[in-house]
């Protein structure tokens, strides 16, 4: 009988709550699986959670709030009602721990025959910024993008005794004659694992499965290997939000799998969408993989029915390329200055190009991403387009400054002059609204999309500010 990958990836979170005593859901359950992003409690998918009396898990053994960091992935079970929940447990759940075999260049790592993705918005250790070196042991935080990428949130370096070899991601090649499998690069020999919560091997493939295989290594397994040889598994089992059912489900994760817009998978779980799904910094047509998702909904028989759709990179630009730097793997655009646009291996080119060297100074491009530091975006999808003079930037408000009638609107460093003649807004279904109540509506922090003109190659005229989900 033939098994689909989605019918595999809901077998696994069903298994992987089985294995886990069921997990804590039910009504009035709340499970948030995605990064940390701030402390005071522990905020967690714009959700702050109280530690209060919680129970915090990692690497299987009890820990503090004192030993989570920003950019740590992490499941957090308990309650929640609007922007403030209260935790019963957090369970950190690491990507790899393994020694650095290679640093391509600052942002492509291999840590145990992975993509370690390394950008502005990853974090190190310690406020000295500790930055592991080549052949250092390091363990790290992160969401499995794609077959053998690990987009990294949080790394640090370890020490001797060093903890056991760890590698989560995607089956491929499984072969239970020889009981081995891969993950990325990475072969796992399964042989002496224990298994009781992955599927019979015997009779079903493990392949596209995302699963934590856990085992043992010595630094002579990496001498003059470009990959720790083969992981001698000691475990391997399903990986991901440790639920079967529960009435309010969060996970944050990349589209791993696309089916349709309203049936595709966020990391190992399936999602699928109705009329009433809410979409928020995004349409559902932009939907794809390697898209960056929040998806909020209630999860049952290992199938999450999405309530809203948050697209993580809800940054988005329309311009002329003013300058390319190959080197820094950087852009800048025409009328939007002070924006630097950063490439990483999670981006995706369109429109007839496949990488920064396919583009060229004056190319008019739209792009996704996400804000890293400062008004540099991480783009997530760039587009060549026809020429054309239209200028658009999407993100949130800054600042908002001058008169009524007047008002400039600060996003992402870049001042909008609304008060050009014949000036224009729009609510969030697209309806024109007076400048009163627009403003109403829009604050700092409110996400907007303005629009223009750009006139002689440098100023943009602008003529429409609407508000964005």
């Amino acid at each position: 009988m033939k098994i689909t990958r989605l019918a595999i990836l809901a077998l696994a979170v069903a298994l992987t709550a089985a294995g886990c005593g069921g997990g804590t859901g039910g009504t009035g359950a709340t499970t948030s699986f995605g990064t940390i992003t701030a402390f005071g409690s522990v905020f967690v998918n714009g959700v702050e959670f109280s530690t209060a009396g919680s129970t915090i898990v990692l690497d299987d053994v009890p820990a503090t709030q004192n030993d989570l960091r920003v950019g740590m992935v992490v499941t957090v079970s308990g309650s929640r009602s609007g922007t403030s929940g209260s935790a019963t447990r957090i369970e950190v759940d690491d990507a790899v721990k393994g020694f650095v075999e290679a640093i391509t260049d600052a942002n492509h790592w291999t840590v145990m025959g992975q993509t370690v993705l390394v950008d502005d918005q990853t974090r190190f250790e310690d406020d000295i910024v500790i930055v592991p070196a080549l052949g250092d042991f390091v363990e790290v935080h992160g969401l499995v993008n794609a077959d053998g990428v690990v987009a990294a949130g949080f790394i640090e370096k370890k020490t001797a005794p060093f903890p056991a070899f760890e590698v989560k991601g995607f089956v491929k090649n499984h072969d239970d004659t020889s009981k081995t499998f891969q993950i990325g690069t990475l072969t796992v020999n399964y042989a002496g694992a224990t298994i009781n919560d992955m599927p019979n091997p015997a009779t079903t493939s493990w392949n596209e499965l995302l699963v934590e295989a856990k085992g043992s290594g010595s630094l002579s397994d990496c001498a003059g290997n470009p990959v720790c040889g083969t992981l001698t598994a000691a475990k391997v089992e399903p990986n991901g939000p440790q639920m079967q059912d529960a009435a309010e489900f969060e996970i944050e994760g990349f589209v791993t799998s696309f089916t349709s817009p309203t049936d595709f998978v966020v990391g190992n779980q399936r999602v699928v969408t109705t009329g009433s799904t809410r979409f928020e910094g995004g349409l559902q047509s932009e939907i794809a993989v390697g898209v960056k998702l929040e998806v909020e909904g209630v999860l049952a028989g290992g199938i999450l029915t999405a309530s809203k759709i948050e697209f993580r990179d809800s940054i988005k630009l329309e311009a002329d390329i003013a300058t390319i730097d190959l080197g820094a793997g950087n852009l800048t655009l025409n009328g939007l200055p002070g924006i630097t646009v950063t490439v990483n291996g999670l981006t995706e080119f369109k429109g007839g190009a496949s990488s920064l060297n396919n583009l060229l100074v004056g190319n008019h491009v739209r792009i996704r991403g996400r804000l890293g530091s400062g008004t540099t975006v991480i783009a997530s999808e760039i587009e060549r387009i026809s020429p054309d003079t239209r200028v658009e930037l999407q993100g949130t408000i800054d600042l908002i400054a001058g008169p009524s009638g007047s008002e400039v609107v600060t996003i992402l460093g870049v001042q909008v002059d609304t008060s050009t003649v014949g000036f224009a807004f729009e609510d969030v279904d697209d309806n024109v609204i007076n400048r009163a109540a627009f403003f109403a509506q829009a604050v700092v922090g409110t996400l907007v999309k303005a629009r223009g003109d750009l006139v002689g190659g440098i100023t943009v005229t602008w003529s429409e500010m609407e508000l964005e989900d």
